[in-house]
């Protein structure tokens, strides 16, 4: 029994959840309805349906908080939708606490620990803002304190989806449907395989059996990748399932700025990988963030700029070539080239010869922050090299443009499924390894005179510059006793601010890989980030770029014995 009600929890909380977040974005709507002196009717009618909706859910489960809080938030829509109420921003932002309220205790749901108390002190407020036309304030009732309003300078509250794209998926039954058909396909054209292989084993052939064979493969060749896609497609999520869940978010910065701020969303149907949706979120709360903190003048200076005092962000995302392109623009002030300079002047980093687009790129830089002072936004100098790293850990890439006085616009460009990515096979002595292509910035030939060592660091020319490189051999542990003068190729690699080459035997081009984690007794090998099944199921480590780069930028020539031999190994620590 008690695997059945725990199972039918979790599907409560997977249809519940999803419910609270559509009240939440509906009631920023209204927020703005009634901001702009309309009545906002339709939306009420709405946030009345979800929350009736979740209040039958919760009395079904018997989760009497939470009933008796969707029922309290129930009571207030057809009072106001009858006559606008006297306090129209503390009435929604009252509504907003008690929706916050709801999914805290629907996500407390699969802890089996609903707290009561929390409940009972928000109804309360509720009754005495109804009885007073005007809303409680937020005081503590009954021992507990009501859910606090999200902190402007704390992340976005994850919800259901903040799973590492590791939890449930709810499938139509249409797709179930497709799946077993061509299941059943797969099924009748390996049997007649089998057959076909009986009649080989025999020796008895047939005229009709080579071809015959051909056809069969075929066949299972297309089914397989519609069956591939298909599944692709059940994991796929439109990305404003992201996208809206900064609403709240921008919201409660223009509250502590005292400034409207409006969010813009485009192309929310775009279908994205859950996973890459969920290790996304943090990227996109680093660059809102510092949009608000860096981009938007005050509305003092946007007025005397020319610009209304009210600011926007915009989210949008489109398919382009199999890629999904994500932006982040804002309309204020643009990237101070300037300051930037100064800043990376002081830390030793000559700009003189940067043209503008290497500036911007600066500001992917760790420690390299042009705030003037630390505040919960700003000023710590760290962000956005954890952003473009996260970013290139989906196999993704990220640029800047920016125009002074009109804004500045991130750009993110992501596969569409982090199940199947576009890598490079290579190989160096008698191992073979696959790179994710979206950290390859190019491959060469690597011959000696392109290489030189100063200082024990091995250097390599690249496009009238200099990159790092590392035998690739010694750098992932082979056997082989080839040296790095010897190897025949380069591969540049980019991670974050970083570059590096790694220097190996051959190269086999670019191919599309399924992506496979690794096994628990694996997950700490060093420099490997999952693994793939090539044909006549060869396992290849696909490299974990991060670290490689990282550990390229520290790797030094091994010093030479008097004999003129190496040693064994680099020292990248």
């Amino acid at each position: 029994m008690e695997e059945i009600f725990s199972s039918l929890v979790k599907d409560f909380v997977d249809e519940t959840q999803p419910l609270t977040q559509e009240v939440g974005a509906l009631l920023l709507k209204l927020e703005e309805v009634w901001r702009a002196g309309g009545d906002g009717k339709s939306l009420l009618r709405g946030i009345r349906s979800g929350l009736h909706t979740i209040k039958g859910n919760g009395a079904m489960m018997g989760f009497a908080p939470i009933e008796r809080v969707a029922h309290a938030l129930e009571d207030i829509c057809p009072r106001v939708s009858d006559e606008p109420p006297a306090d129209p921003a503390g009435l929604v932002q009252l509504l907003i606490e008690g929706c916050d309220l709801l999914g805290a205790l629907v996500k407390s749901a699969l802890a089996g620990d609903l707290p009561a108390g929390r409940a009972d002190a928000f109804v309360e407020r509720a009754a005495a803002a109804q009885a007073l036309d005007r809303p409680a304030a937020a005081v503590p009732t009954g021992g507990e304190a009501p859910l606090p309003a999200v902190s402007p300078g704390a992340a976005v509250p994850a919800v259901a989806d903040g799973d590492g794209g590791r939890g449930s998926a709810r499938i139509a039954d249409g797709d179930v449907d497709e799946l077993l058909e061509l299941a059943g396909e797969t099924i009748v054209g390996q049997t007649e395989l089998l057959r076909v292989q009986g009649r080989f084993a025999r020796g008895q052939f047939e005229s009709g059996d080579v071809a015959l064979m051909d056809r069969l493969l075929v066949d299972l060749g297309r089914t397989t990748r519609q069956m591939r896609d298909k599944l692709l497609r059940v994991r796929l999520a439109p990305i404003a399932t992201l996208f809206r869940r900064f609403g709240r978010y921008v919201r409660d910065l223009a509250r502590e700025r005292g400034q409207p701020i409006e969010l813009d969303i485009e192309g929310g149907e775009t279908a994205v990988d859950r996973a890459i949706i969920s290790r996304l979120f943090e990227p996109l709360v680093h660059l809102v963030r510092n949009a608000v903190a860096h981009g938007i003048e005050s509305a003092e200076e946007r007025v005397a700029a020319g610009k209304p005092a009210g600011a926007r962000i915009l989210l949008s995302a489109r398919l382009r070539e199999g890629r999904v392109n994500v932006r982040i623009a804002d309309d204020g002030r643009g990237l101070d080239l300037q300051a930037i300079a100064a800043k990376a002047n002081a830390q030793g980093i000559d700009t003189s010869g940067f043209s503008e687009r290497e500036m911007q790129r600066l500001i992917f830089r760790a420690g390299l922050s042009t705030a003037k002072a630390v505040t919960n936004l700003a000023g710590r100098g760290v962000g956005l090299d954890v952003v473009a790293g996260a970013v290139q850990g989906l196999g993704g890439s990220i640029d800047v443009r920016s125009t002074r006085g009109q804004g500045t616009v991130f750009a993110l460009d992501l596969p569409v499924t982090v199940s199947l990515q576009k890598a490079l096979i290579f190989g160096v002595d008698s191992e073979t390894f696959a790179v994710p292509a979206g950290f390859i910035l190019d491959t060469m030939e690597s011959r000696e005179k392109d290489l030189q060592e100063i200082n024990r660091v091995l250097l390599i020319s690249w496009r009238g510059d200099f990159a790092r490189a590392v035998d690739a051999g010694r750098l992932l542990g082979c056997q082989g006793l080839a040296q790095a003068w010897a190897r025949p190729y380069a591969i540049v690699l980019q991670a974050g601010n970083n570059r590096g080459a790694l220097l190996v035997d051959w190269l086999s081009g670019v191919q599309e890989i399924v992506v496979k984690p690794l096994d628990e007794t694996l997950v700490a090998c060093a420099m490997v980030a999952g693994a793939t099944v090539l044909a006549q199921g060869r396992v290849l480590p696909i490299l974990d770029c991060m670290e490689v780069v990282r550990r390229i930028s520290k790797a030094l020539q091994p010093e030479r014995s008097t004999e003129g031999k190496a040693e064994a190994a680099y020292d990248v620590f």
